[in-house]
């Protein structure tokens, strides 16, 4: 019998080596068992930790309310630019959008969702449940055999707590934002603080936020992963240690960072509708970022031009491609682009002609002039006997 003829590849000459197949090797793992235990070239998997955002809570910080309650006077301040007036905006967003002159802060964008603050301090976020399954066993037969099978169910509304580690910055915005929060929650119980009337009425919980975790691919690009809770609020505030003194220690670190807990009630991983209320939530806060609104009020950010947009910009997340997407408006967009485009215009001609700088002085001989970047451009050789203090 002829031996068999075998069209080979150089995919088929690295297979029998350490190395393994190249172009097939991520759909061989896939195919069959790699019986000849040969190394894969696969590169592991590196999602990045991606975005953690609190949804902003509903509070009635509204004059009225808040004048029954001390320890608010200070969030009555009429200054914009204060810590006091940007928590206030972040609590109480229908406030802040009602007057934005009078209750508003430049510091805090009406139209967004999230608090900053938080998702941009943010350290850790731990406690995240594992999807556990109750089993049920039946009782032994006279062979001690048994059986079982699954009885419950994979999604889980109880409660649990997840801590939140943030770093804290100059001021203690973070501490005073929290602080102000559970005061709140324990004042509407005892009924010194009421919620807006919509919130009686419908029966809902006003100071609820709710937590969203991103995992996001390499490049930051596309999202891997998405969970949220069900809803929440925090439990406690780290305050008692700003008030621990040690002598040897000049500056009080406990207060470095901040750790807070949040009581929560159910989550849901990997579900296409945690999705839905993502782009859900960024809507009701920017109805520009509406499906019918988007195209014609909307820009989305191209990735070259994500650095320039930092710190700016609403995201959706694509229910097809799974892609996190980031929009500004148009008119943002425009006049930003505009004066990128005009400080690239100046940088690059000045780089390349470069402005030629008179560093002469009077009576002197000497006439040297020093270009933009610090080389020498023409320098006169002649004697001068004319003295510069504090050159030589």
């Amino acid at each position: 019998m002829a031996n068999p003829q075998f069209n080979v590849t150089l995919d088929d000459i690295f297979r029998t080596t350490p190395v393994g197949p190249i172009q097939s090797s991520i759909g061989g793992v896939f195919y069959g068992i790699n019986h000849r235990q040969t190394p894969t070239p696969i590169p592991i998997n590196k999602d990045t930790n991606g975005l953690t955002f609190f949804v902003r809570p509903q509070l009635n910080l509204s004059n009225e309310n808040i004048r029954n309650e001390r320890k608010f006077i200070p969030l009555l301040t009429k200054e914009p630019s204060s810590i006091q007036r940007i928590i206030r905006s972040y609590l109480d967003p229908r406030l802040s959008n009602s007057d934005p002159l009078t209750f508003g802060s430049p510091f805090v964008d009406n139209t967004n969702a999230f608090i900053p603050l938080l998702t941009n301090h943010l350290i850790s976020c731990s406690g995240w449940p594992d999807p556990v399954l109750e089993t049920f066993t039946s009782r032994p037969g006279s062979h001690k055999e048994v059986f079982g099978y699954v009885d419950s169910n994979i999604d889980q509304y109880s409660s649990f707590d997840l801590t939140a580690n943030f770093r804290n910055m100059s001021g203690d915005p973070i501490t005073l934002l929290f602080y102000t929060w559970l005061t709140y929650q324990a004042n509407v119980f005892e009924g010194i603080l009421s919620p807006y009337p919509d919130f009686i009425t419908n029966n809902e919980i006003d100071y609820n936020t709710r937590i969203y975790r991103l995992i996001l691919d390499k490049n930051k690009k596309y999202v891997q992963k998405i969970g949220a809770v069900g809803a929440c609020y925090p439990i406690s505030v780290p305050l008692g240690g700003a008030y621990n003194f040690e002598h040897d220690v000049p500056f009080n670190q406990s207060n470095e960072n901040i750790s807070i807990n949040f009581r929560c009630y159910g989550y849901t991983y990997n579900d296409d509708i945690v999705i839905k209320e993502f782009n859900e939530a960024v809507n009701i806060f920017n109805p520009s970022m509406r499906d019918s609104y988007i195209n014609s009020n909307m820009q989305k950010i191209p990735p070259e031009g994500l650095a320039l947009f930092n710190n700016r910009g609403y995201p959706r997340i694509n229910p097809r491609t799974y892609e996190l997407e980031w929009y500004v408006s148009k008119d943002q967009y425009v006049r930003l682009i505009g004066e990128y485009d005009r400080s690239s215009d100046v940088l690059n001609q000045s780089i390349q002609e470069p402005r030629t700088l008179d560093y002469s002085f009077d009576n002197s001989s000497d006439n040297t002039k020093i270009n933009k970047i610090g080389k020498v451009a023409t320098t006169s050789a002649q004697t001068t006997n004319t003295n510069i203090n504090g050159f030589i």
